[in-house]
């Protein structure tokens, strides 16, 4: 066997044996320990912080907002035209609470959802921790972005669905499950 090949075959090793570490801390691990389940989540001093782009990830955000887990529910990433909908019954369902939620809709991936909430945390100093709503494959990835850019906050996880049922798509979920793999590992890697 020649060098090049004894190499590609470490590298190709380790990789599968990280990629395995990564499945065991996805389905296992950060279920159990780093995902905060609603009983546990602080009130006072919060903000929900929902990631747009996944399913149920802004009704989790209402559902927590409307349970008085945080003082305001920050809603960050795009509506496309198709989801102006969506934003008229978030309206409608937290008519009470129409002071206390912010649209933004400049960010248009996860390091940017990350400095639109820093700033506007910047501008609320009163808020002393976030409450992060995004999809199980998203919460690591989004978890290292927003501690790098906002580190001086509590930043708690919390999933859309704590429920994963793969068997209505494998596909799907293997697909997602190893982009994010990729991802996670080049925000970890990258500056």
């Amino acid at each position: 066997m020649t060098n090049f090949k004894k190499l590609l075959v470490i590298f190709l090793s380790l990789n599968l044996l990280v990629y395995v570490w990564w499945l065991i801390l996805l389905f296992n691990i950060f279920p159990k320990k780093i995902y905060i389940k609603d009983e546990f989540l602080k009130k006072n001093n919060s903000a929900i912080v929902v990631l747009t782009g996944g399913k149920g990830r802004i009704n989790r955000g209402i559902e927590l907002f409307k349970n008085n887990h945080g003082d305001y529910l920050f809603i960050s990433g795009v509506f496309k035209e198709s989801e102006i909908e969506i934003r008229d019954e978030i309206n409608n369902q937290l008519v009470n609470k129409k002071c206390c939620v912010i649209y933004d809709n400049n960010a248009k991936n996860t390091k940017q959802n990350a400095m639109e909430v820093s700033k506007w945390l910047g501008q609320n100093q009163n808020i002393k921790r976030i409450i992060l709503v995004s999809s199980y494959y998203h919460l690591p990835r989004s978890y290292l972005i927003f501690n790098k850019i906002i580190s001086d906050r509590e930043i708690f996880l919390t999933p859309a669905n704590y429920k994963i049922v793969f068997s209505e798509n494998f596909i799907f979920h293997a697909r997602i499950v190893t982009l994010e793999y990729f991802k996670i590992i080049y925000t970890f890697f990258s500056s």
